[in-house]
């Protein structure tokens, strides 16, 4: 069931709540077609066509090791790891180069908290990746804090990404909202102890988010960050 704060709470939770950690891509990043259109390149070149794309995809959300898992899965055995993950990564950062952009208020809700709150990126995807997504899509580089998929943290939904993206705005998770488009993102961040807003349609988000809304600009969102409207 959908968590939602009663309206008279909201205006307390925007003065207790500081902080605010985006995932980057499907919350930031309208790149979810390009992620995929790598990941499908390399499965096609490892022999394996059939790969189903789209938001109802097993993969949707999931790290490079759980994509090459899947990958083993198929061809029913083991890669080299190192070798896949770096044609993963090398595809999905020239299918985001090739164009992506700014999901729906993104950028005007980035230039209307600059400034104003501690502001990080916790996303699975490695630093390359995410620099390449954030620039294609002409996002503001207003954030504290990026924090990608490296050792010694766990992916997505191990919660170390969003303790770590805490530790560098140095808030508390209690005090700090996630935004979360995928299932395996909402439940790092509740495990880390943030409150969770999920965004879009993802099965299953409802049952992990505290609230979900459609879109950056739903009200509901940006009564949560003290905002009335967005200019967009």
């Amino acid at each position: 069931m959908e968590r939602r704060p009663a309206p008279a709470a909201r205006g307390w939770l925007s003065l207790l709540l500081k902080a605010v950690v985006f995932d980057c891509d499907g919350v930031l990043v309208d790149s979810e077609k390009a992620v995929f259109a790598g990941i499908v390149a390399v499965f096609a070149r490892w022999g394996v066509d059939c790969l189903v794309t789209g938001p109802a995809s097993s993969l949707y959300g999931a790290s490079v090791f759980e994509v090459i898992s899947e990958l083993e899965r198929r061809l029913g055995g083991p890669v080299e790891v190192g070798e896949v993950a770096q044609e993963l990564d090398a595809e999905i950062r020239a299918a985001i180069a090739g164009g992506v952009r700014a999901m729906d208020g993104a950028i005007e809700l980035l230039e209307a908290i600059r400034g104003s709150r501690p502001l990080a990126v916790a996303s699975n995807g490695s630093r390359e990746t995410v620099e390449v997504s954030l620039s294609a899509a002409s996002i503001p580089q207003v954030f504290d804090a990026v924090v990608t998929l490296e050792a010694p943290l766990r992916p997505k939904p191990a919660p170390d990404l969003y303790l770590r993206a805490c530790e560098r705005l140095r808030v508390v998770p209690a005090r700090a909202i996630a935004v979360e488009d995928s299932v395996p993102g909402a439940r790092a961040a509740r495990a880390a102890g943030l409150m969770v807003v999920g965004v879009g349609p993802a099965p299953g988000l409802q049952a992990v988010a505290d609230t979900v809304v459609p879109n950056l600009c739903d009200s509901q969102f940006l009564d949560l960050l003290g905002l009335e409207t967005l200019q967009v």
